[in-house]
């Protein structure tokens, strides 16, 4: 384990999502004390440690455990998961498996905690699939161009409208979605019904702590990208500053009200959204079981630049084998189990909360709670143009450092230009870390 790496660890309390308490799947004591199989082989126990809750993989796990009598899986939920982890592997004391999610697995991996998967010998199966896994999964799951995790799902955004709204307003939704000069038509058109259609503004653009999460995918449909060439920051280019801009134009011309930090959190645009108050919406997947019934809307792509750009961010969760599994053969047939096409199925058809499908064959799966009409399958098509900032061990503070100088500029006036200079020079400090 790379022990000058370990400080790295303590940034996973500010990434991992944390979950309820402590529980684990129903191994039999046989199983647990080292048993054996009804073959007479004997049964091997893998740990697994989450921050998720059991019930979300109970079923896989069980038809896992069916199909191979030889091995039990051991799941532990993790209320306090980046605390736990830093414990053991200080301790040398790691499960087998290990959840990720962003940002989490660089970490890992840098401070020697993940075992890195062999690739080709993946890519061979033919009964696999790994081709079939979405590109945007890559930068979840590798550092340093090696795999240490592999994906299980995820979310990311997209936008929902009013279609009783927009057809009373005359306005017809591009099956790619709107370049800016149509979303700002768009806006005009809502605007000018507003008071027979009910809505305050067309639209809100907003964010729950700080305004990364809305301001990545439109520097990237403005034709920026996060990384230069040569690995430094490029969020203080012409790009990024159009978009900051861009943002400021919709709130002068009465588009959008001033942003501001909603003490609600995602769930209040929804709820502006349910209420009438807002046309359309960016919402969140895992948060799209909110959006009711009573309201006739639909799923349209993200905006693009007027040169065509698009953009949206992801979050993703992986599973990794730990550098410590005694067990690594038995570790990789259960994480080969549970992403494939087979175990991502059990795992998606009864998943009342949405998910993304991390393989495109399996695009309907995560959304079959919503009738077709609703179009919800465009989130996992927009996959195809999903990311987020740079997934490096020092991920957590980028995080930082973007939230403070975004909110410099929407929350204290500051100039654009100057204050993304400032945030690029020490982001790059991080980034050559």
């Amino acid at each position: 384990m790379k022990k000058r790496s370990m400080a790295f660890l303590l940034a996973l309390a500010m990434i991992v999502v944390f979950a309820g308490c402590g529980g684990k799947s129903a191994a039999s004591d046989e199983a647990e004390a080292g048993g054996e199989a009804a073959s007479g082989e004997d049964i091997v126990t893998l740990t697994w440690q989450s921050y998720d809750s059991y019930d979300k993989y109970e079923k896989v796990v069980e038809a896992f455990e069916a199909d191979n009598p030889d091995i039990k899986i051991e799941y532990e939920e993790v209320s306090d998961f980046a605390t736990k982890i830093l414990t053991e592997a200080t301790a040398d004391a790691l499960p087998d498996l290990l959840n990720s999610n962003t940002g989490t697995t660089q970490i890992l991996a840098d401070a020697g905690v993940l075992e890195k998967f062999d690739i080709g010998e993946l890519e061979a199966d033919e009964d696999y699939k790994f081709a079939d896994f979405w590109d945007a999964a890559a930068a979840y799951c590798t550092y340093e161009g090696e795999w240490y995790s592999l994906p299980l799902d995820g979310g990311n955004y997209g936008w929902v409208y009013n279609v009783d709204m927009f057809e009373t307003a005359g306005i017809t939704v591009p099956e790619e979605g709107f370049t800016w000069e149509e979303f700002e038509a768009a806006c005009g058109k809502l605007l000018a019904v507003k008071d027979e259609i009910g809505i305050e503004y067309p639209t809100i653009f907003n964010d729950l702590s700080s305004s990364i999460d809305m301001m990545y995918p439109l520097i990237v449909q403005a034709g920026g990208s996060y990384l230069e060439a040569d690995g430094g920051c490029a969020w203080n280019s012409e790009a990024a500053v159009a978009a900051f801009e861009w943002v400021q134009g919709l709130v002068g011309k009465g588009y959008i009200p001033p942003i501001e930090k909603l003490g609600d959190g995602y769930d209040a645009l929804i709820t502006k959204f349910n209420a009438g108050q807002i046309a359309m919406a960016r919402v969140a997947l895992w948060n799209s079981t909110y959006l009711e019934d009573s309201v006739n809307w639909k799923v349209m792509n993200a905006p693009r630049g007027n040169g065509g750009e698009q953009g949206e961010v992801l979050f993703l969760n992986g599973i990794g084998i730990s550098s410590t599994c005694k067990n690594y053969e038995a570790a990789l047939r259960f994480v080969k189990y549970v992403t494939s096409e087979k175990g991502l199925a059990l795992y998606l058809e009864d998943n009342t909360s949405p998910q993304i499908a991390v393989r495109r064959s399996q695009a309907e799966l995560s959304v079959s709670m919503f009738e077709e009409s609703r179009n919800m399958q465009l989130f996992n098509t927009g996959l195809a143009y999903a990311g987020y900032v740079d997934l490096t061990p020092t991920f957590a503070d980028q995080q930082t450092i973007i939230g403070q100088y975004f909110d410099e500029i929407w929350h204290n006036d500051a100039d654009i230009q100057t204050t993304l200079d400032r945030m690029v020079e020490q982001l790059n400090g991080l980034l050559t870390q």
